[in-house]
């Protein structure tokens, strides 16, 4: 055995085995938050947690190659360990885990990060990656070189030998269906297959891969076919006048009555309760729990499936922030309709200052163009703001209206502890969760209100029109399916208030499949998703259909598509009101800009570059020590938290004689 055990400590593969499980083990304990879980996964699948093993040991078999040998080993197990950590810290605020399309939102998640996290745990979180840099700036000088003279041709080999074993395994596990490459369920996926094998997949897996069939023969045979539909269906589709459309994207909302063994002190969602009552409603299956607001968001506007992209994907911030393709907007617009998109939060959230022009919206108005806010006690907007904007963008035309409307009050994370004295309703039935549950009931209750007074501005207006409200994802509360009436946490519900004596159905949809109910029920024309949906939806191969279609529209030639029908990015006008400069004084070291519409996210350009502005009100900014020379081009631009410009007004020239 003394023997042996020497054998092993010279050798290097199997001290990279060694450390490769005792990491594996690591992580998938913080994967499965508890011991025990971790102890049950590595029983019920032994092979899978040896493959997730090996996935580490082949990161490690790179370092055969370096000099630098023990100082690469120790950076790689840090990194694994890391990334193994932020999953970990991750599950504990939503019930998605860390995939690699995360990195990618690093920004947005600085953005929300004080909502999520406490002044000292941030300073705790600075104060570790400092000390992290220390550790690897010491292990860089202090872990030494390898003296042995290196074999670079075996060492090749054996990297040659375990990547051929690396693909080979994953090969079995795919056929036996002890692994997937098909992740329906991004949560239960990194259970039952592992985090190494998962976090890997969500690096290489990005968007929709190829067909086998897919060519300029095949997507021919499908757009005669789409072609055809279309032009039987939208030839009996004459409408003279068809209603205003406005979709609701209500964050985190669901029916909290559904929670088994809840109590209120009064009705948290009275509209609601009402609304489905009278008007068209079901159950809406979204693609994510607790999080993904954006691919939510993403199937009700293109009716497209993000099943078929990469696993943990989000669109927004990846094909569509640079390819036009068919959406609602696109569709709407081509009957008469203007478009408009509404969010009160950040407008680069998601990059949807990018992606709503590239799903053709005609405006899109973020909270920086939107005036006298009010928050909620974790310092989201809250939804009331909505209501005057909404009215505004259907002020703005003449014609017939779609707006797509996202809101945020109902955003986590719920706090532990009561944070808001003013909350009139009290929950019963869950002491362990009782504070997150009492703010989350109180926030959705504003929400609900906001509902009511939103149809109530609508009934006011006495136009024809079809408002449709649904929850984007539920929230990240610690429930499970047993704990709700329906037995399903990937379901949220849709309601279907209108003025046009639409008949009360209820039906139970997908989140690609809403548009395209809403659509048949005005009997409005199609576009090619909704038509290959209806066309297809019947069809045994229904998937491999639409995956083609999918595939085509956002990353094929666009066979689907005629020369003269090609998607292009819109010329989106930011906010509902024009923001001008209309004079601009000197005294002393204060510079006063007198125009229209600014508000707390308005800064002052001088020449093209912005510098440091006072809010004052609406029609004031100001700015000091900065002096003006003769024609130098004063403007305004609004900028969010992450000092992105998402538009400004035209230049005003200064003169020193006070001339335009």
């Amino acid at each position: 055995m003394n023997k042996t055990l020497q054998n092993m400590k010279k050798n290097t593969l199997i001290q990279y085995a060694v450390l490769a499980i005792i990491l594996n083990l690591v992580i998938e304990i913080m994967n499965r938050r508890s011991i025990t879980e971790c102890v049950k996964f590595i029983y019920a699948s032994p092979f899978v947690f040896l493959y997730n093993a090996f996935i580490i040991f082949f990161t490690f078999s790179i370092t055969l190659l370096l000099r630098r040998r023990l100082f690469a080993l120790s950076f790689l197990s840090i990194v694994w360990l890391i990334i193994g950590i932020v999953n970990c810290v991750i599950l504990g605020f939503r019930m998605t885990p860390f995939s690699a399309i995360d990195i990618l939102l690093a920004k947005n998640a600085l953005q929300i990060s004080s909502k999520y996290l406490s002044f000292f745990e941030m300073v705790l979180i600075a104060v570790g990656i400092v000390l992290l840099v220390v550790a690897f700036v010491i292990m860089w000088i202090k872990l030494p070189k390898d003296k042995e003279k290196k074999n670079y041709l075996k060492n090749l080999c054996a990297i040659a030998i375990i990547t051929v074993f690396t693909v080979g395994l994953t090969k079995i596990g795919v056929s036996t269906k002890l692994l997937s490459n098909n992740f329906e369920n991004l949560g239960y996926a990194y259970q039952n297959y592992g985090f190494a094998y998962c976090f890997s997949n969500s690096i290489i897996d990005r968007g929709i891969s190829k067909p086998s069939d897919y060519s300029e023969e095949t997507m021919a045979a499908i757009k005669k076919q789409i072609d055809s539909k279309m032009n039987e269906d939208n030839a009996a589709k004459e409408n003279e006048k068809t209603p205003n459309i406005i979709m609701v994207q209500l964050e985190s909302f669901f029916d909290i009555n559904n929670v088994k063994g809840l109590s209120f002190s009064e009705q948290p969602i009275p509209n609601w309760v009402k609304l489905k009552e009278n008007y068209s409603h079901g159950f809406l299956t979204v693609p994510s729990v607790g999080a993904g607001t954006a691919n939510t968001e993403f199937e009700i506007l293109t009716g497209m499936n993000t099943d078929y992209f990469g696993a943990g994907e989000y669109p927004y911030k990846t094909v569509l922030s640079s390819t036009p393709t068919e959406s609602l907007s696109t569709v709407l617009k081509q009957q008469g309709y203007s478009t408009a998109a509404i969010h009160n939060n950040d407008g680069t959230f998601y990059n949807r200052n990018t992606v709503y022009a590239n799903l053709g919206f005609d405006s899109f108005t973020p909270i920086e163009y939107m005036y006298n806010l009010t928050y909620n006690p974790l310092n989201w907007v809250k939804d009331e703001n909505l209501t005057g904007v909404i009215k505004s963008s259907l002020d703005a035309t003449k014609n017939q209206d779609f707006v797509f409307t996202v809101s945020v009050q109902g955003h986590g994370r719920y706090p532990s502890t009561q944070i808001d004295s003013t909350q009139k309703i009290q929950v019963s039935g869950n002491d362990d969760n009782k504070a997150a549950l009492e703010y989350y009931t109180n926030q959705i209750n504003e929400m609900d209100t906001f509902v009511g007074d939103l149809i109530k501005m609508i009934e006011s207006r006495k136009e024809p029109t079809v408002l449709i409200l649904y929850g984007d994802h539920l929230p990240t509360l610690g429930l499970t399916d047993e704990d709700l009436t329906n037995k399903d946490l990937f379901q949220t519900e849709y309601v279907m208030w209108d003025n046009i004596g639409l008949s009360n159905e209820t039906k139970d949809l997908n989140a690609n499949e809403l548009n395209n109910y809403v659509f048949d029920r005005l009997q409005l024309k199609k576009g090619i998703i909704q038509t290959a949906e209806e066309l297809y939806s019947s069809s045994s191969d229904y998937t491999d259909k639409m995956k083609l279609i999918e595939y085509d529209l956002l990353y094929g030639n666009q066979y689907l598509l005629d020369s003269t029908s090609t998607f292009t990015t819109s010329d989106m006008k930011m906010g509902y009101k024009d923001i001008s400069v209309e004079s601009v004084s000197q005294t002393g070291e204060d510079i006063i800009v007198k125009g229209s519409n600014f508000n707390e996210f308005s800064k002052v350009l001088i020449n093209d570059s912005s510098v440091t502005t006072e809010y004052v009100d609406e029609n004031t900014l100001k700015v000091t020590a900065t002096e003006l020379k003769d024609k130098d081009k004063i403007s305004v631009g609004q900028y969010g938290d992450d000092n992105i410009e998402l538009g400004q007004c035209d230049n005003y020239e200064y003169s020193t004689q006070s001339t335009k």
